[in-house]
């Protein structure tokens, strides 16, 4: 990895690093509680949304790693697009206290999904570009078939009206991304087979 491309890498990180760690801030310690094990139950629902913001977050780390990890090269292109993803990473500590403070109302788990198909958008837009202008090493191309992304995009963007209708259904949608992305590969794998 040459090293401008690097740096690049790294700041990303450093961006997905921030925003997993202000994602624990939203969890209120109870101050001088009466009945701590009863607030520590109430923390839960807090806590499971912190821990599924924690698993995509670092679902996108992973998956914006492995690219960047193939990449023999960028332009301004790559780092529009990456700053664009990486400005809705950054989003994620607001849309994921948002979800938690009013998780009840619909409007909070519509902004949550949105950010999150909005990021996925961008990190497909961005492999697709990549892909097409060829700084992908050629080796590594069958890795990043753009089936994936647009499965992981399409999954959030259902959620948003979803949780107009039920924000359950919005959130199984959500861990579903989580989960589709191994068959999705399988088959972009299978279709960029001869």
């Amino acid at each position: 990895m040459d090293r401008d491309l690097g740096r690049v890498a790294a700041f990303s990180d450093g961006v997905m690093a921030v925003a997993i760690t202000l994602l624990v801030l939203n969890i209120e310690v109870p101050v001088r509680s009466r009945d701590l094990p009863e607030d520590l139950v109430d923390l839960l629902p807090s806590l499971g949304v912190y821990l599924l913001s924690f698993a995509l977050i670092g679902r996108y780390w992973v998956i914006h790693h492995n690219l960047f990890e193939r990449l023999r090269g960028f332009d301004s292109v790559v780092m529009t697009l990456n700053l664009l993803f990486l400005a809705l990473i950054a989003l994620m500590p607001f849309s994921t206290n948002l979800y938690d403070d009013y998780g009840h109302k619909p409007i909070a788990a519509a902004v949550f999904g949105a950010t999150l198909a909005l990021a996925a958008l961008a990190n497909t837009a961005m492999t697709v570009y990549t892909l097409r202008r060829g700084f992908v090493r050629p080796e590594r191309v069958g890795e990043h078939h753009p089936i994936v992304g647009l499965g992981v995009t399409a999954t959030f963007m259902l959620s948003v009206p979803a949780a107009f209708l039920s924000i359950h259904l919005a959130q199984a949608l959500w861990v579903a991304s989580i989960l589709m992305r191994y068959p999705l590969r399988r088959l972009g794998t299978g279709a960029s087979s001869p």
